[in-house]
């Protein structure tokens, strides 16, 4: 008596389709397991879930009125920025042009200094 090839590939397949049947029976109870342990916690904690689902909506309406406070105070910053960058830039014009005034002068001054003293010497 002998087995054939053909017998042979079907106990293997048999016996891995067993193999794999088992294990997925064995990760499909401790999946249960979990889940009856986390439905456990749920219900344990039934009355504070409650508590805070139903805190959210103020939650969410305290959430909306600080963005809105926040988007007013971001707008009234980038106001006084601009403000500031434009007195900035005034200032700077115009410390230039006291500079540029000065430095006329200065020439002038030294031109009549010059034309002074050599008349002289």
């Amino acid at each position: 008596m002998y087995i054939s090839l053909y017998d042979l590939g079907l106990f293997i397949l048999f016996t891995i389709l067993i193999v794999v049947s088992g294990y997925l029976i064995v990760v499909l109870h401790r999946t249960f397991c979990v889940l009856g342990h986390i439905l456990g916690i749920l219900n344990t904690h039934k009355d504070d879930i409650n508590e805070i689902i139903s805190g959210l909506p103020d939650a969410l309406i305290n959430l909306n009125a600080l963005t809105i406070s926040l988007k007013a105070i971001a707008d009234q910053t980038n106001d006084a920025l601009d403000s500031l960058q434009e007195n900035v830039t005034d200032t700077v014009d115009g410390l230039l042009d006291g500079i540029e005034s000065f430095t006329v002068y200065g020439k002038v001054i030294g031109e009549v200094f010059r034309l002074i003293f050599s008349k002289n010497g």
